[in-house]
């Protein structure tokens, strides 16, 4: 059985092909993204199962690899990859949950505190011999957060915040117990929105969720709410963002785009005001991409005994 590593998995090459060589199959890695579709083609022709991270594979990249069996998704988001035809040829998607829990919501957290704390400005004020004029910070203690979507992700922000002396608000298809029994309250959206301080966003990307944090969305929040997004660009809508940025309604503290990273110089948000930006690294953890990879092989190892796990399709 022949497994293609498609796109780099951040960590070095010896150790990732070390722990496929466990699988005792034939495995071909490549070290950087392919660059087109036709390129992705020829990288999996042979392939039986295909290791991805972020690259989209479409149906008209799948009805051309008749050997595929199996995507093995090394990330927990998985709407780059066309799952319907997936699901039609016959093809296995397992992704890989739960890995950075821990990465991401630790980054909501300091994103926050940059800039209610105005660190980046700090920084630079130092550094070209000002003072600390101008630079007054808000406290994170007795404000309220809204956590959109108390998944792993989402539950692990509300105990953070629950650490903080913040209230906590929540809006999830289903309400989890052991949150309300420690004080989280569940909310409607609207009510979240227009009450929280800080609303940080935790939802997978799906045609429901896609676009659910619109002009009518932010217009809810409060003047100088920040919101964060750590989960996927296009569950907020770009132009309704950059929009209340310029105004200076909210701030932003955004890892995730409409689109990957880096932005190119016309993108809406790359110059706004009141805003964080990184470049996408809520998972970018030594640990987070080490137990990435170890779900990965364990993964491909499960299916290729006949009992796969963490399947999506």
């Amino acid at each position: 059985m022949k497994i293609t590593v498609v796109d780099p998995l951040q960590l070095p090459q010896d150790v990732v092909l070390e722990k496929f060589r466990e699988l005792k199959c034939q495995v071909e890695m490549y070290d950087s993204r392919p660059e087109s579709e036709e390129e992705l083609v020829r990288r999996c022709r042979d392939a039986d199962i295909a290791v991805v991270v972020n690259t989209p594979m479409r149906a008209g990249v799948l009805e051309k690899l008749k050997n595929l069996k199996m995507i093995a998704v090394s990330f927990t988001g998985y709407d780059h990859i066309d799952v319907d035809k997936c699901r039609e040829l016959g093809i296995t998607v397992s992704n890989v949950p739960e890995y950075s829990t821990n990465s991401v919501a630790e980054l909501v957290f300091g994103m926050v505190i940059a800039a209610a704390r105005k660190i980046i400005e700090c920084d630079r004020a130092v550094r070209i011999g000002r003072g600390n004029s101008g630079l007054l910070g808000t406290e994170l203690f007795g404000k309220t957060i809204g956590v959109i979507g108390t998944g792993k992700i989402g539950q692990r922000v509300c105990e953070i915040a629950l650490a903080f002396g913040m209230r906590v608000l929540a809006y999830s298809r289903t309400r989890k117990k052991e949150l309300e029994d420690m004080g989280v309250e569940y909310v409607t959206l609207e009510e979240l929105l227009s009450r929280s301080d800080i609303v940080t966003v935790h939802v997978p990307l799906s045609r429901e969720t896609e676009g659910m944090i619109g002009r009518k969305e932010i217009f809810l929040m409060k003047n100088g709410a920040i919101i964060v997004n750590t989960a996927r660009g296009k569950i907020i809508d770009t132009e309704s963002l950059a929009e209340a940025l310029e105004s200076g309604k909210i701030t932003a503290c955004l890892d995730v785009f409409d689109i990957e990273p880096p932005l190119p110089g016309d993108h809406p948000l790359r110059d706004p005001p009141n805003t964080v930006l990184t470049p996408h690294i809520g998972y970018y953890t030594k640990e987070a991409l080490e137990r990435r990879l170890e779900i990965t092989v364990e993964n491909i190892r499960a299916f290729i005994e006949g009992k796969p796990k963490n399947v999506v399709t």
